[in-house]
C-alpha cells in the first residue's frame, strides 16, 4: 500500500508541475553534448582584449577545456609568461551556440565562474546573429576584475530605454544607466554580493535565468542553496520566482522600448573570458577597481601577460545550460 501511495504522489507531482508550467525543455547542453553544441571561435576579440581565442582542438589538447566529474571546464592559459612588450594576448575560450532561440527561458547552472581575478572580463550572454536585423545583446552575467557581483545589461541599435520601479527587481540600477543604445554603456543592473566571483564559488555556484517574452526581459540569480524547486525538477515556473535581479519591462511607466522591435531576432548563446579591454583595462584597471593598487602593476595588459599563475581561478565549471519554450 505504501508503495502504491508513493506512486500516486509522484504522478500527481508530475501532473501538477506539467500543468503549472507552460514551458517545455527544448535544448539541454551538458557534458554529454557540449562540444557538438557550441562553436569554439578562434577569431580576433571584437572587444579588443589582451586575449587569443583558440580552437576546440587546441583547447582540448592544452587542457583549457575538459570534462571533470560530468561538468564542463572552460579555462584560460595559466602557465605561459608572455613578454610585457609583446602584442600577444593570453589564450582563452570564446563559445557560440549552434542553436538559436527567441522568447522563452534560458537557464545556466554554474558550479564555478571566474573568481574575481584582476584582468579578467568574463560573460554569459546572448546576441542576435542575423546581419540584416537590429543589433541586440543580452548580457545575463558579466563582470570584471576583482568585482564580487555581476552586471546584467542590454545593448541595442534601436532607441530603447528601461527604468522599471525599484520595487520590481532586487538588483540596483547601475550608475543610473537606463539607455540601452549602442553609444551608451547600456541599460544595466547590479546583482547582489556573491552573484559573481569568489563569493559565488564559495557558495557552491548558482543559477542564472533569462525570461524573455514580447513584453519584458527579466534576469534572475539564485545561489546554490536557494534554487527554486521547479527549476531543479525541470518544470520552470517564473510566476513562483519572486523578484528578478534585473527587470527590463517594456510596459513600465518610465520605460521607452518596444521589445519586439528592439529584439526581433533569434539570439545565439555566448560564453567568453577576455582580458583587459574596455571594462577591465584602462579606467577599469586604475579607477573602477582596486587592481592597480592591489597588484602593483601599472597596466592591465602588462599584468595579464606576465602573471600567468594569478589566473588559476579564471575558469567556468558548467553543470548545464537549458532552453525552455
Amino acid at each position: 500500500m505504501a508503495s502504491f501511495k508513493a506512486i500516486i504522489v509522484i504522478l500527481l507531482t508530475h501532473l501538477f508541475n506539467s500543468v503549472s508550467s507552460a514551458y517545455l525543455l527544448v535544448h539541454n547542453y551538458d557534458h554529454t553534448n557540449w562540444y557538438s553544441s557550441f562553436n569554439f571561435k578562434n577569431e580576433p576579440d571584437p572587444t579588443k582584449g589582451t586575449v587569443e581565442y583558440i580552437s576546440l582542438a587546441e583547447a582540448q589538447s592544452t587542457g583549457l577545456t575538459r570534462i571533470i566529474n560530468n561538468q564542463v571546464y572552460l579555462g584560460v592559459d595559466n602557465t605561459t609568461n608572455i613578454p610585457a612588450t609583446s602584442q600577444s594576448g593570453r589564450k582563452s575560450i570564446w563559445l557560440t551556440s549552434k542553436d538559436t532561440f527567441r522568447h522563452g527561458i534560458l537557464i545556466g547552472d554554474f558550479a564555478h565562474v571566474p573568481g574575481s581575478v584582476c584582468g579578467t572580463w568574463p560573460g554569459f550572454w546572448t546576441i542576435r546573429e542575423q546581419p540584416n536585423q537590429p543589433y541586440a545583446e543580452i548580457d545575463i552575467l558579466e563582470s570584471f576584475n576583482d568585482r564580487t557581483f555581476a552586471y546584467s545589461t542590454l545593448h541595442t541599435s534601436t532607441q530603447c530605454s528601461f527604468n522599471a520601479p525599484p520595487s520590481s527587481y532586487s538588483g540596483i540600477l547601475n550608475e543610473g544607466f537606463t539607455d540601452c543604445t549602442l553609444d551608451t554603456p547600456g541599460c544595466s543592473a547590479k546583482g547582489p554580493e556573491g552573484s559573481y566571483g569568489a563569493g559565488f564559488n564559495q557558495n557552491g555556484g548558482g543559477v542564472y535565468a533569462l525570461h524573455w517574452t514580447n513584453a519584458f526581459l527579466r534576469i534572475y540569480f539564485w545561489p546554490r542553496n536557494a534554487i527554486p524547486h521547479d527549476i531543479t525538477v525541470g518544470y520552470p515556473s517564473p510566476e513562483r520566482w519572486g523578484l528578478p535581479v534585473a527587470n527590463f519591462d517594456g510596459y513600465a511607466p518610465e520605460s521607452a522600448c518596444n521589445i519586439e522591435r528592439s529584439f526581433p531576432s533569434e539570439q545565439t548563446i555566448y560564453f567568453d573570458t577576455t582580458f583587459c579591454g574596455a571594462m577591465a583595462g584602462g579606467k577599469g584597471w586604475s579607477d573602477w577597481s582596486g587592481c592597480k593598487a592591489k597588484t602593483g602593476v601599472n597596466t592591465c595588459e602588462e599584468y595579464v601577460r606576465t602573471r600567468p599563475g594569478d589566473f588559476d581561478e579564471a575558469y567556468w565549471l558548467v553543470n548545464s545550460v537549458k532552453i525552455y519554450q
